[in-house]
């Protein structure tokens, strides 16, 4: 499974979780569409711990730079 970032016709970005078998992409979860940068970068944060909890493998290391940032999106997306 990975992230799939697709532009819509309205020219809004659509950020999707698809997965691949028998050569067919399948859409899995559509986690949202953003116009901004900053939504879009956002969906694709949500749509990264997403695709983690669907996988089912935790990270086996996690490094300071992931936690700042975790609660850095954390807070952003609350307000």
């Amino acid at each position: 499974m990975f992230l799939r970032k697709k532009k819509n016709k309205s020219g809004s970005i659509s950020i999707q979780i698809i997965s691949k078998s028998g050569g067919k992409y399948k859409v899995i979860k559509t986690i949202g569409c953003g116009r901004t940068e900053q939504e879009v970068q956002k969906l694709e944060y949500l749509g990264k711990q997403e695709l983690e909890h669907l996988s089912f493998q935790p990270k086996l290391f996690v490094s300071e730079t992931d936690t700042m940032i975790d609660s850095i999106f954390d807070t952003w997306v609350r307000n």
